[in-house]
């Protein structure tokens, strides 16, 4: 495996789905050989499988049966091995819009390349910039580049690992076909550098400067494969677009056309070369962090949500209160029940969409090598971070409008202990946002959950409404129950004459509030593992059931 690229050989794949309960082929029996440097183009009718194709040969999916071989060694069986040695492109591009071009490719190569000096960087960068024409756009953030400079950055994305093989699906989508012309040129480019390039084409021009064409039809046959100047004599056709109607008629004769032509792929299995080292999991943290944090300061409005709310909150509780509310029993308890409500709505928002805004991303950098307790332990960093400086301002402001003030202390002084209670119901429930956004399919569905939750912690948490048995059970699962306890307890809420919801509800002991911290903790802890594993299931889903239905040496071998 010294050469440059790779050959790519598909045997008997096949993918089939259940929908409504009936059985529906999506690949059938596809056989290919791609050799190294090669430029290929899948083209056919809508839903002739292309992207199931793709999402096959990138790993992101499973066929249900047959075998794929990168230079003889199986590639469904070594997954690991081949991660950064195939890049894959989809029809979206899948970058953090928030970052200038320059920096969201510095962050991808200090996470795909181990050891990478600064000057191997510029270096690397510069090249990769030159070669996709994009050195003018560098430092222009990615939401602001258009259609066509977006394909070739997601592209150049891809450049920085130095892969053996290019897939990319429907690359000149939505651009202009001049557009479309310089991408298919520069890719043309790319695969003479010795890379084995394949994407997937919804239009029919510039076909002829690819090496060959796969074209499949329905349910997945391959009804061609060869070079474009063929095709004609092939379909006895003059123009190309006749041959989408001819196999919409029938694709089945043509199928067969293809196997009774096809060449035997014969497989020579080798050992695999040892893998390259992966960037190591503190750096992939760090630079992950670094990523978050430039991501949020370019996110202008996002960063002033974050860092305002917390401020504003303060203000409009300052604003809605007498200095001496807490001689007054009522107000002294609607001020821990506003920074309750203020504590969990900054959590919530915190992180409700964090994990499903990045969705794609998360899949596609973990493809790519991504380790990913480091991608979740930067999350945690940053939003640590971020609830503490919350509790701070938001608490500190309130607590110092308020005269005469709280002040006997109980664990530190009332300030700190009201901080750190704060920050603890901040954290807390930005892991729960967390895992809520992990669960979700789309962001819009965190703006329903997100008034539900807040309301169910309003009605069962005995701030509003008195506890009846049923409503008390319950309040044991909310976080509102404990934030509104500790707040109670921290501000010795009894010494003002206020009425508990519950006997011994605001105790003025430290091991009263400590438990509750202890039990706050241990609930993020369990929401942080289930967080992970939502992630695990619902961003890197796959079908693992599949067989490989490949001779070797007359027997029949069978995997997973």
């Amino acid at each position: 495996m010294n050469q440059i690229g790779s050959d790519l050989k598909i045997i008997d794949v096949s993918k089939k789905v259940k929908i409504q309960k009936e059985q529906k082929t999506i690949l059938s029996n596809l056989s290919l050989n791609v050799n190294p440097g090669e430029f290929i183009a899948i083209v056919g009718c809508s839903g002739a499988g292309k992207t199931t194709l793709m999402n096959i040969l990138s790993g992101y999916n499973y066929p249900s049966t047959g075998q794929i071989y990168i230079d003889g060694v199986s590639f469904l069986e070594n997954e690991e091995y081949f991660k950064g040695k195939i890049a894959y492109v989809p029809q979206r591009e899948i970058l953090d819009q928030s970052l200038s071009l320059v920096k969201s490719l510095e962050y991808s190569l200090k996470l795909r390349v181990k050891g990478i000096s600064k000057k191997e960087m510029k270096k690397t960068l510069k090249n990769v910039l030159n070669i996709l024409e994009l050195t003018h756009v560098k430092n222009t953030i990615i939401k602001n580049l258009s259609g066509g400079e977006r394909k070739r950055a997601a592209i150049a994305t891809e450049m920085l690992s130095n892969p053996d093989i290019f897939l990319l699906d429907e690359p000149t989508s939505g651009l202009d076909a001049n557009i479309a012309k310089k991408i298919i040129t520069k890719l043309r480019e790319i695969s003479r550098s010795g890379k084995t390039i394949i994407m997937t084409a919804h239009t029919t021009s510039d076909l002829d400067l690819c090496d060959k064409v796969l074209f499949m039809g329905p349910k997945g046959r391959i009804c061609y494969y060869g070079p474009y100047k063929d095709i004609f004599d092939y379909f006895k056709v003059q123009e190309f677009v006749e041959i989408y109607d001819i196999l919409k008629e029938d694709s089945e004769t043509w199928y067969k056309k293809y196997c009774r032509h096809q060449e035997k792929i014969k497989v020579i299995e080798k050992e695999k070369d040892k893998p390259k080292k992966p960037v190591g999991f503190f750096t992939q943290t760090i630079t992950l962090i670094k990523r978050y944090v430039s991501s949020l300061i370019n996110n202008k409005m996002m960063l002033i949500l974050f860092l305002g709310q917390a401020i504003l909150m303060a203000v409009l509780m300052c604003l809605a209160t007498e200095k001496n509310s807490f001689l007054n029993p009522l107000t002294a308890s609607m001020m821990c029940a506003a920074l309750t409500m203020a504590s969990i709505w900054l959590g919530l928002f915190n992180t409700i969409q964090e994990i499903v805004k990045e969705r794609e991303i998360l899949k596609k950098e973990y493809m790519s090598g991504l380790n990913f307790s480091a991608y979740i332990l930067s999350k945690i960093v940053v939003i640590s971070l971020l609830c503490l400086y919350q509790a701070i301002t938001c608490v500190s402001i309130l607590y110092f409008h308020l005269d005469p003030r709280p002040e006997d202390n109980l664990i530190f002084t009332t300030l700190i202990d009201l901080i750190i209670n704060f920050f603890i119901i901040d954290f807390s429930t930005s892991i729960m946002g967390l895992f809520i956004s992990a669960i979700v399919k789309d962001a819009k569905t965190t703006l329903i959950i997100s008034p539900l939750y807040m309301m169910v912690q309003m009605i069962f948490s005995g701030m509003f409404i008195p506890f009846v048995k049923l409503t008390e059970k319950i309040s044991y699962f909310t976080s509102g129950r404990w934030s509104f306890e500790t707040f109670g307890s921290i501000s010795n809420l009894t010494k003002y004459g206020v009425l508990e919801p519950s006997s011994n509800f605001f105790k003025f002991t430290s091991a009263h509030v400590l438990s509750i911290w202890n039990l706050l903790i241990i609930v993020s802890l369990l929401f942080l593992s289930l967080s992970i594993i939502a992630i695990r299931l619902n961003v890197l889903n796959k079908d693992k059931k599949y067989k490989v239905l490949v001779e070797d040496k007359g027997k029949i071998k069978v995997a997973k």
